[in-house]
């Protein structure tokens, strides 16, 4: 699935309600920081994440600086959108991937005796050849 991106009409009607200051007060939780918009430093950012159904619409459009935009991405947006993902996935019947056990260790295959010999194959017992 593609991100949806504001069009163009979107993204100037979102400056001009901004009156050039961070519309970080529309982020739910938020105070608004007050901080001028300028060239460079103007990002606008879906108020509820694109992937979780956000329209890119105006009232959908907050117009934040660089800070701002970080922060809402960092310390929300990507974290609700990973759980969003393990928790679909676990309704699907996807389960995360489990990784190879470090050797030695009670889950792999080998056990290794300390100073009293070669790596031991746990089933079989015999020495393991690598």
């Amino acid at each position: 699935m593609s991100r949806r991106e504001f069009s163009s009409p979107v993204k100037r009607a979102a400056l001009e309600r901004s009156g050039g200051t961070c519309e970080c007060y529309r982020i739910p939780g938020r105070p608004g920081c007050g901080a001028l918009l300028g060239p460079g430093n103007t990002f606008y950012e879906h108020i509820i994440p694109d992937q979780l159904g956000g329209e890119p619409s105006l009232d959908n459009c907050a117009a934040l600086t660089k800070t701002c935009w970080r922060l809402k991405t960092d310390t929300y947006d990507l974290p609700v959108i990973a759980k969003s993902k393990r928790v679909r996935d676990r309704h699907r019947g996807i389960k995360p991937q489990h990784y190879r056990a470090l050797p030695g260790s009670k889950r792999s295959g080998i056990k290794i005796p300390f100073g009293r010999g070669p790596p031991i194959d746990r089933r079989t017992g015999q020495p393991v050849k690598f």
